[in-house]
């Protein structure tokens, strides 16, 4: 886990580019969440911030749920109500970063909230948050804050480790992150004999359904060795 502090730097980082981006587009243009227009993205990520900022009102005395593996898990059920709440208003994110960063700042990571898909740390919550804003800004064309890049890449790949455990493909996002996945014969030493390698934009897409693996290995941002190195029945991670 990150610490706290890495967290909301690389938030605040990604938050910044994001905006400074999308603030330059056309409302009505089209992106890469399917049905979605930038307007409709910008209120998204705003409701999200909102609710991040809502520390006050959110706190329970729960235990937290998981985190970035039980939070993907939660988000094919709410698609439909997240994209009735992304169509159905006019937020604009700038409006919320500040709010947002402020409660990050003024209550303990350990705080838990509730939101839409559990009982989360707060801690937690802002990895949400810092994922969206990597696979949304990459949505509509905003390159990844470098921090927030490596910090998301590394979650995701812990992430789709814990969902799928096991020791016999390895799983690498050079320069930021290796695991190893998948029940089957398990690899001891010597170069494994299942691997996969992404380059680090190509894993959040392909993570989060932007774009097809077959289309990734062809063009060689992801390549796949061994008889289980196909990932593709495993994928998306997140939608």
């Amino acid at each position: 886990m990150p610490s706290y502090a890495d967290i909301r730097s690389a938030l605040a980082a990604q938050l910044d580019v994001f905006v400074a981006g999308i603030e330059q587009l056309d409302p009505a243009g089209r992106t890469d969440c399917a049905g979605w227009t930038v307007a409709d993205l910008d209120n998204h990520m705003a409701n999200n911030l909102k609710g991040l900022a809502a520390v006050a009102e959110r706190k329970v005395d729960e235990r937290a749920d998981g985190g970035v593996a039980f939070w993907s898990d939660q988000l094919e059920a709410f698609a439909p109500t997240a994209d009735g709440i992304a169509r159905g208003g006019r937020l604009r994110t700038k409006d919320f970063v500040q709010p947002a960063l402020e409660a990050l700042d003024t209550y303990p990571e350990d705080t838990v909230v509730h939101q839409a898909t559990g009982n989360h740390s707060l801690a937690d919550a802002a990895i949400f948050r810092l994922i969206e804003g990597v696979v949304h800004g990459l949505d509509v064309g905003i390159e990844p804050q470098p921090a927030a890049l490596r910090l998301v890449v590394k979650e995701l790949t812990k992430a789709f480790a814990a969902k799928h455990p096991g020791r016999s493909v390895e799983l690498r996002v050079p320069p930021y992150s290796a695991v190893q996945c998948l029940e089957g014969p398990r690899h001891t030493r010597g170069t494994p004999p299942n691997v996969v390698e992404a380059q680090p934009v190509a894993w959040v897409r392909v993570a989060a359904g932007r774009e097809a693996w077959t289309d990734l290995v062809r063009t060689g941002r992801i390549t796949a060795s061994g008889e289980r190195s196909d990932l593709s029945p495993l994928l998306p991670l997140v939608r």
